[in-house]
């Protein structure tokens, strides 16, 4: 090999492009290199650079990153976002898709990727992306197929059940979750499972697993208050909860024979009812502890019990951005379970031969599993803390796994696991909100993390210095390292807290700053130790530890609200929130430049939020109910009730950006005698009088009395009553007439635009703008002229046309026992 290697590679030297370069020494041909010089001209074309176009290197420079994002394991991370729209979308439709087609889909795709997958890899994927659009789906049908019977109308009966759950509120009040038994006087034809009802008389509270009766008012779940809406009786029929209400008198213990369901359930129901009755006694013990609002914190933290918060510390946390302190969420959970994963491998550390003999760490990742498990049964298991035990456990078992934990792998696993478990939370704000902050941060700290080790990998980037520098060092980063956390957090779930509450926190990140320190460092840990030591009676000083550290939170709340901050941003459009939703997953999901196409995306969105892109707002609101009509106006939000609905009117306040409140101006009222239902001629000069008043304050109400409301808005005149009586010359005289009771007729002959809560049954709350033209007709925004043509109205309903089976109980007539359904 030697010998060859001599003869192959020591002869005549070889220049760069094979020329034999010339034998230096002192017989060396003086000549040859000009002959060299001439043979490489001959011999070796010449070196030509050719300029790229900017378009050549674009194509190059997307084709590396679209591969450089394959590598990361890019097209995993949609799969949960193709669960969800499928969720979303099942949800969104008016009427039940039939799930006969939508597994027969699931089928047709998962077939398709699986014969795809050796050769066609792009189609593959295509496909794999259309089943997990097809499993969300199927997922949310079951749910819906699973979902509780909720009740069509409002009824006075009496109930008999057995109570599977109560609340207390601040007052000491008690609201009992029943499950029916039985009703009479009248005889509900379609009893909804489960209701809750408050009892407002003192009486011997009874105990979760006790048979209650009493005389009860019935509500049928409510529907959106306005289009666009949060629509309550969706929550209600995801929870199985098919009615609310409230007890007459006190409720009394009744006896009740045991159903053959309630037989067959047997032991699972003893154990839900058994972890009912200590979800209570906790809670009972922490309120014992610590009164007043700590008390109540405490006890949401605990077992989600957060009836004993007052109002004035929930409305200063929410306006703060510290709400989510309320929810057991996947922070509480972590900190809890972390808490003891920490303390375990710290103790066992103390014991050398135990951590070489043992996984010191596996077994601490077992300890947590099982604190988040007992954390997850004790606190009732809603759908917030399924998503945190299942994000945690997934973690866990990576820890286990040898895998690392926080991943953005981990993150998708966990959402897919929780949208086919419960593909409803998919359309909640808790979903929405908890992971677009798990994710953001994840993200967030992989790009921190690598630009500390490149820091770190370049000369002189270790750290370095006296003890006390380190020590500063690291307090600092502690604070940064906050500071980031509540920044990212903030930012990513402020685009979905705008849309579903219509208000942004401006102050969140300083709240955070001084309340998240003592719920790390204080609140959790020693809650933490407080439930462990529950048991033997040694939880009272723990307790009072942590309700030192919520007495700041509180403190933290109040201060940073007196400051102000709390932004009304008003009803964002859906199509803002998907455009920007989609530039946020970009954003998060890939690490190369490619993400920078999200921050354009999210500044699209938030164009569809400005006033010439997000259309114009309502100009009259009608509840479901019809007893309250709001009128939007630049001076504020009128009504036709001086002290209107709080919970309906203030989330329309909220919508209109905060708007004031303009309660109606009292007329007087007619004088007795004159009977609107023996005399024509009163009414219609009662009409005729309000109507006058109304032209000169247009866009405000001008009542005689409670139920006879009129005024001038956006060029129409509206008349809201509730006295049959009264519609025939409504309509005579208005362009707009609105009644608050069923009545059968559904037009008026003059033209005039009749709503009834008949009507407003099907098709849920409404929202009406005015043509403008029409406004320009009638001589502007409150003109108003007897002989000018009918304006013309847009109307936006919360419901019509959505018949689904948390909307079909409003087209049942109780009186035939059947269903009218369009069409």
């Amino acid at each position: 090999m030697m010998q060859a290697k001599r003869e192959g590679f020591e002869r005549e030297p070889v220049g760069a492009f094979g020329a034999v370069k010339p034998a230096a020494g002192p017989h060396a041909d003086p000549a040859a290199p000009v002959v060299l010089r001439q043979a490489k001209r001959l011999s070796t074309p010449p070196l030509v650079r050719h300029e790229e176009s900017s378009a050549t290197r674009l194509r190059k420079g997307f084709a590396a990153a679209v591969s450089a994002e394959k590598d990361h394991g890019l097209a995993f991370l949609f799969l949960p976002v193709a669960m969800g729209a499928g969720a979303g979308l099942f949800y969104m439709a008016p009427t039940d898709p039939a799930l006969v087609f939508v597994a027969a889909g699931l089928m047709v795709a998962l077939l398709v990727a699986g014969l795809s997958r050796e050769h066609h890899i792009t189609s593959a994927r295509c496909a794999g992306y259309l089943a997990a659009l097809f499993a969300g789906a199927l997922a949310s049908g079951i749910e819906v197929h699973n979902g509780a019977l909720l009740l069509d109308s409002d009824v006075t009966t009496t109930i008999t059940g057995t109570v599977q759950a109560r609340e207390f509120d601040p007052d000491g009040r008690v609201r009992y979750l029943v499950r029916l038994a039985s009703t009479a006087d009248p005889q509900i034809r379609r009893p909804p499972l489960r209701v809750r009802l408050s009892a407002r008389s003192s009486h011997m509270v009874l105990p979760v697993g006790a048979k209650i009766s009493g005389r009860a008012r019935l509500s049928a779940p409510s529907g959106p208050v306005k289009p666009g809406g949060y629509d309550f009786a969706f929550r209600a029929f995801v929870d199985r909860i098919g009615a609310q209400g409230y007890f007459y008198r006190a409720p009394v213990e009744a006896t009740v024979s045991s159903s053959r369901a309630e037989t067959a359930a047997g032991w699972i129901q003893s154990f839900g009812l058994g972890l009912r009755s200590m979800r209570e006694d906790v809670s009972a013990r922490i309120r014992e502890v610590l009164p007043g609002d700590p008390g109540g914190i405490a006890a949401a933290l605990a077992v989600s019990d957060r009836r004993g918060i007052s109002k004035p510390v929930v409305e200063a946390l929410r306006a703060t951005g510290l709400a989510h302190i309320l929810a057991i969420s996947g922070l509480h959970m972590a900190l809890a379970a972390g808490t003891l994963y920490i303390g375990i491998r710290k103790g066992l550390a103390v014991f050398p031969a135990l951590v070489e003999a043992w996984p010191v760490k596996k077994i601490a990742a077992v300890g947590a599993m099982l604190t988040a498990t007992a954390y997850l049964l004790i606190s009732g298991g809603s759908v917030s803390t399924q998503r945190a035990w299942v994000m945690l456990t997934i973690m866990l078992v990576a820890v286990l796994a040898d895998r690392p934990a926080l991943t953005m792998r981990n993150v998708a696993l966990a959402a897919m696991v929780i949208i086919l478990i419960s593909p409803s939370a998919v359309v909640g704000p808790g979903f929405q909100m908890s992971f677009a902050a798990t994710a953001a941060l994840i993200s967030a700290y992989a790009a921190i993390a690598l630009r500390a080790r490149d820091r770190s990998a370049a000369p002189g980037g270790s750290a370095s210095g006296s003890v006390p520098r380190r020590w500063l060092a690291f307090a600092a980063k502690a604070l940064l390292g906050l500071a980031v956390t509540s920044l990212v957090a903030g930012l990513s779930t402020g685009l979905f807290s705008a849309h579903h509450f219509h208000r942004v926190a401006g102050n969140g990140l300083l709240a955070n700053l001084l309340a998240m320190p003592l719920v790390t460092f204080v609140v959790m840990p020693a809650g933490l130790l407080a439930m462990l030591l529950m048991p033997f009676g040694l939880d009272a000083w723990p307790l009072k530890i942590m309700g030192q550290g919520l007495e700041g939170v509180i403190a933290a709340a109040n201060y940073v609200h007196g400051l102000g901050g709390d932004f009304s941003v008003g009803q964002i459009p859906l199509t803002a929130t998907l455009i920007a939703g989609t530039g946020f997953v970009i954003l998060v999901f890939l690490r190369s430049r490619l993400r920078l196409a999200g921050l354009a995306l999210i500044a699209v969105g938030l164009m569809f939020t400005l006033p010439p892109m997000a259309g114009p707002r309502p100009d009259i609101l009608i509840s479901e109910t019809g007893d309250l009509v709001g009128l939007s106006s630049p001076s504020g939000l009128a009504s036709n009730a001086a002290r209107p609905n709080s919970f309906v009117f203030g989330q329309w306040q909220t919508a209109m950006r905060g708007a004031p409140h303009l309660p109606p101006v009292a007329e007087p009222k007619m004088e007795s005698g004159s009977d609107p239902g023996a005399a024509t001629e009163p009414v219609a000069a009662i009409l005729e009088r309000l109507l006058a008043a109304a032209t000169l304050r247009p866009s405000r109400f001008q009542c005689a009395g409670r139920g006879t409301c009129v005024a001038i808005h956006a060029g129409a005149a509206i008349v809201a009553i509730d006295q049959a009586a009264l519609i025939g010359a409504a309509c005579d005289r208005a362009d707009l007439v609105v009644v608050a009771i069923p009545v059968y007729m559904s037009a008026c002959r003059s033209g005039a635009m009749l709503i009834t809560s008949r009507s407003l049954r099907r098709s849920g709350s409404l929202a009406i703008t005015v043509n403008r033209e029409a406004q320009s007709a009638a001589g502007g925004q409150g003109g108003y002229q007897k002989t000018k043509a009918r304006p013309r109205f847009k109307v936006n309903a919360a419901l019509q046309g959505v018949i689904r089976p948390w909307t079909v109980q409003r087209y049942y007539e109780w009186r035939t026992g059947k269903f009218d359904l369009p069409g």
